[in-house]
């Protein structure tokens, strides 16, 4: 049994559903994970599962008048949260038939609601709400309440902010609650022992107190101070024939809650360490959310385990350990290997072998639902998994809603890593083919006035063949667009008639067979157009395509005078730095800056046309005698070094990057910028 459906009316940032804002989450079986920005809605969705289901920790909470939706001014009357069970075993639906579901002949399934008011009208308090929990389509079966009740109640992990805090001993402690919930406590509350046969060993912990208290009141020295208090001072400030009189004990009750918040929990002290000490934050987090999974599992309820940000203080080891955790526990149980009836032969001897013990039951499968902003738990889990929530909306991403297919699924399993899963937590993402990309559009954007870091906008370096999987993430076979603008940024790689003298041929044809054409010249225009509108072939709602109008980014800035010096001279760079093999002096730089530009004035003293020039400057880059990456590096230097004014830059720049930076900010106003 599972949830697989949550829907979610007037409930904080989710509306109604005449208003189009109200949420309707489909759930796997198995792992969940939602991400997206802050305040995007991943926390409402699992209170709302807290509020509807409860927890086995039994945590109180309350619905509050702040948790009504507000549209506009007003503030919502009514809200209803439901969520939908699928995957009822036998047992189950014979235990629970009088709430079951079933619809058009499909299987029969579970649906329960909550549906609140607030009491801010005649008679009613302001800021409360009346709740009410029914069964049903509609809520219109019985209320929910007895076993279902305790059995629907999941387990929850909340976000870590001070673990040591949460494991130590004192009035109502976590580690009490977690383990008063725990089934296994419920016969310690109850005592074994009697002062009648102070012999017998107590097994309970109330049996234990009871008698340590018994034993403390027997200790020589109490018994001096309890004699001392009442025969030298009580009984002289008693009046009349009222003799005050006093008891030592441990405490005024020994009852199982007063126990439990004296122990606390610890991690031990390392190996060799014979002392106790403080452990960090991390490893704390770590025990502590050991302690709340005791819950899981623990009792015959629903495996339902609620998980929020448990990457709090954990280094990306930690996290992908704890990732593995979890989808172990969510996958599928393996089935038991076939028990060998009888005759079959031992090795080596002729009677027959013992028939082999019956394998143990699979553990029962855990839902997980997780909230993350961590992009090494996204990488580490299988896209199927995530759902991603924006802009209060949430969008699943498996195989069913979204238009990747199965070998795009089985790129991004091995490729996604931490720093392209940063897609997933943004307001727009950037997708270019290489790390030269990756570090020249974020100076370019901010010489503009458009920092990618004010307006939210993630560069996500994949290589060419990975950049239009990537993007297809974004693209759902539904008619829902994801708010999130992806802008994809391509070169059309046609190298210039002017490159001939250094880009290879295209291998001679076979008799017969037409020349292939690989050189700008050799293409009429509408051929060229082609390339790239072969490029843009798969864009539709949030994503777009910009390509280069000729070859690569470093060759098309080359090809403006205003650029031509500054790419020049970041190619020149990149080149001696990896001659050098060591980082640059300010006298080399000063030298290497000077000699590019004296080689563009003997260019152009030599009446060597624009885009020969250009093809001149890109040379060291297609013969990888220069890194892209540190071109990259050096043309930011030389843009900020530069100083050119935005009016400059969004004029003279190559007009498909400009364009694709406006997508993904805001329209760049120039005068406003300057």
């Amino acid at each position: 049994m599972h949830l697989s459906n949550l829907k979610i009316e007037n409930f904080r940032a989710f509306g109604s559903e005449a208003a189009g804002t109200s949420l309707d989450l489909t759930l796997s079986q198995g792992l969940n994970l939602l991400v997206g920005e802050n305040d995007a809605g991943k926390t409402a969705v699992i209170d709302a599962i807290r509020h509807l289901l409860w927890t086995t920790s039994q945590d109180f909470h309350r619905l509050t008048e702040d948790d009504f939706h507000v549209a506009g001014d007003e503030r919502a009357q009514d809200m209803k949260i439901t969520a939908r069970f699928e995957g009822l075993s036998l047992l189950q639906r014979a235990a629970f038939l009088e709430y079951l579901t079933i619809v058009d002949g499909a299987e029969p399934s579970l649906s329960i609601s909550l549906l609140a008011r607030r009491q801010d009208g005649a008679g009613g308090q302001k800021g409360r709400a009346s709740v009410f929990f029914r069964a049903g389509v509609d809520a219109k079966g019985p209320p929910v309440e007895g076993a279902l009740r305790e059995f629907l109640r999941c387990t929850y992990l909340k976000p870590l902010r001070d673990a040591e805090g949460e494991l130590t001993a004192g009035k109502s402690s976590r580690l009490s609650q977690i383990l008063r919930a725990h089934p296994d406590f419920a016969e310690q509350a109850t005592s074994d022992w009697s002062a009648e046969a102070p012999t017998i060993s107590p097994t309970t912990l109330v049996g234990i107190m009871k008698q340590a208290e018994h034993l403390i009141r027997s200790n020589t020295v109490v018994q001096a101070v309890h004699t001392n208090i009442n025969s030298q001072f009580l009984e002289d400030l008693s009046l009349g024939t009222e003799i005050l009189t006093a008891a030592i004990s441990v405490a005024r009750s020994a009852d199982l809650q007063q126990i439990l918040e004296k122990l606390e929990l610890a991690l031990e002290s390392k190996a060799g360490v014979g002392l106790p000490t403080r452990r960090g934050l991390g490893l704390n987090n770590v025990l502590f959310m050991a302690t709340e999974l005791l819950l899981l599992g623990a009792s015959d309820g629903m495996p339902l385990l609620l998980i929020e940000e448990p990457e709090a203080h954990l280094h990306p080891q930690m996290q992908l350990r704890l990732m593995e955790m979890l989808e172990a526990r969510a996958a599928p149980p393996a089935s038991p290997p076939p028990v060998v009836e009888g005759d079959t032969q031992a090795e080596g001897g002729s009677e027959p072998s013992a028939p082999l013990p019956p394998s143990p039951p699979p553990s029962e499968r855990v839902q997980v639902i997780l909230t993350t902003h961590s992009p090494t738990l996204a990488s580490k889990a299988d896209v199927e998994t995530l759902t991603l929530i924006t802009q209060h909306q949430a969008f699943s991403l498996a195989a069913t809603c979204t238009r990747l297919d199965a070998s795009d699924y089985a790129f991004l399993r091995r490729f996604l890593d931490a720093t392209k899963a940063n897609l997933f937590f943004a307001k727009a993402v950037v997708v270019v083919e290489g790390d030269g990309e990756n570090i020249i559009l974020p100076a370019l954007a901010k010489a503009l006035g458009r920092s990618f870091s004010k307006y939210g906008v993630s560069v996500v370096s994949v290589g060419h063949r990975g950049l239009f999987r990537y993007s297809r993430i974004f693209q759902r076979k539904d008619e829902r667009e994801i708010p999130i603008r992806v802008a994809c940024v391509a070169d059309r790689d046609v190298p210039p008639a002017e490159a001939r003298d250094y880009v290879p041929l295209p291998a001679k044809p076979k008799e017969g067979e037409p020349a292939a054409k690989k050189f700008a010249d050799e293409f009429t225009a509408e051929e060229l157009a082609a390339f790239s509108d072969k490029l843009r072939e798969r864009d539709g709602e949030p994503v777009q395509t910009f390509v280069s109008p000729s070859w690569t980014l470093e060759h098309d800035m080359a090809l403006d005078p205003a650029f031509r010096p500054l790419v020049h001279r970041a190619i020149r760079l990149a080149r001696r730095a990896k001659i050098s093999g060591a980082p640059l002096t300010k006298t080399t730089v000063a030298q290497v800056r000077t000699k590019a530009d004296e080689d563009l004035a003997a260019w152009t003293t030599a009446s060597l046309s624009p885009a020969q020039i250009a093809a001149k400057i890109y040379k060291p880059l297609f013969d990888k005698y220069a890194s892209k990456a540190e071109t990259a590096q050096y043309l930011a230097d030389e843009l900020e070094h530069e100083q050119l004014t935005p009016e400059v830059l969004a004029a003279r720049l190559p007009s498909y990057l400009v364009r694709a930076i406006e997508y993904v900010t805001a329209p760049i106003d120039v005068e406003e910028a300057t």
